[in-house]
């Protein structure tokens, strides 16, 4: 399942919990699964309501807690050698990346957005790694190659662009591709020369870069074919993550340094709020 799909699915998981909740907080007619039980679909006992305790609220704790364990199988997967063919790591990636968005989204239905006390301390905390591990995701998919490739792959796009030119016999100069290259770098966010970037610089222009990517493409010149506007677009990418791969590298530790105690503390938190639900029916 790719990136892209996961937010669609985490999108539409959230619209029909938001249509619930509005449902059974103000206008039970509306609730699709009273519908359902209404139907025979979902059994009459099953306790269909808003109030935390009951069997939906549950359903939606138990949920959404096992998901926010499962997803820590892709730290065990980046670190236990056994599991290092176990598919490959971007996968694993994704999939901890739909649990860490689905999990804290049941979670937050589960109490019916009311986060007092030991619930508030986990729900916040939870928030906080939920957000930190969305811009961790973002400084992991810069750096899953080694500088080498990143190279080896630039170089790589610009035979392509050569190859494509000369089949469709196209006249072009290295002073063409120099000025077109030059521009694509601009566009998505890599330096130009070789001075580096310091860590706060490269976030800034690769985010600055991905959102006018978006919005545009490279420009080439106007006798070459579209499909050069992608070769040149993949060629600056890995220009970019060639260049700002030590400077995400350093984010990655920083990151890692504020991520992690949140994490910590969601869990013991997590453990505290079920252990006394289970004990004392709270």
């Amino acid at each position: 399942m790719r990136f892209k799909d996961i937010i669609v699915l985490w999108i539409l998981v959230l619209i029909f919990l938001s249509y619930e909740y509005y449902g059974l907080n103000f206008n039970e007619s509306l609730s699709i699964l009273k519908k359902l039980q209404a139907e025979g679909y979902i059994p009459k006992n099953y306790q269909i309501t808003k109030d935390p305790g009951r069997q939906l609220s549950l359903l939606l704790g138990w949920t959404g807690l096992s998901l926010m364990v499962i997803m820590n199988v892709y730290s065990l997967r980046k670190r236990v050698s056994w599991l290092s063919n176990a598919g490959k790591i971007t996968a694993w990636l994704n999939f901890h990346t739909f649990c860490g968005l689905i999990g804290p989204t049941f979670i937050l239905f589960h109490c019916n957005f009311k986060v007092r006390g030991i619930v508030g301390i986990s729900f916040w905390s939870m928030v906080v790694s939920f957000t930190s591990g969305l811009v961790g995701r973002y400084f992991y998919v810069q750096m899953l190659q080694a500088k080498k490739e990143f190279d080896e792959e630039a170089e790589k796009r610009i035979a392509k662009i050569s190859r494509v030119l000369e089949r469709l016999k196209i006249p072009f100069t290295p002073e063409d591709q120099k000025i077109y290259t030059q521009k694509a770098l601009q566009l998505v966010g890599a330096p130009l020369n070789d001075k580096p970037f310091n860590p706060l610089k490269a976030l800034t222009y690769s985010m600055i870069g991905d959102i006018r990517m978006a919005f545009s493409s490279p420009e080439t010149h106007p006798k070459w074919p579209p499909a050069t506007k992608l070769i040149l677009k993949d060629y600056a990418l890995n220009k970019r993550r060639s260049a700002l791969l030590i400077p995400f590298q350093r984010l990655m530790g920083y990151w890692h340094a504020f991520h992690f105690p949140f994490a910590i503390f969601m869990y013991i938190a997590a453990i505290i709020h079920v252990t006394a639900a289970l004990l004392f029916g709270v």
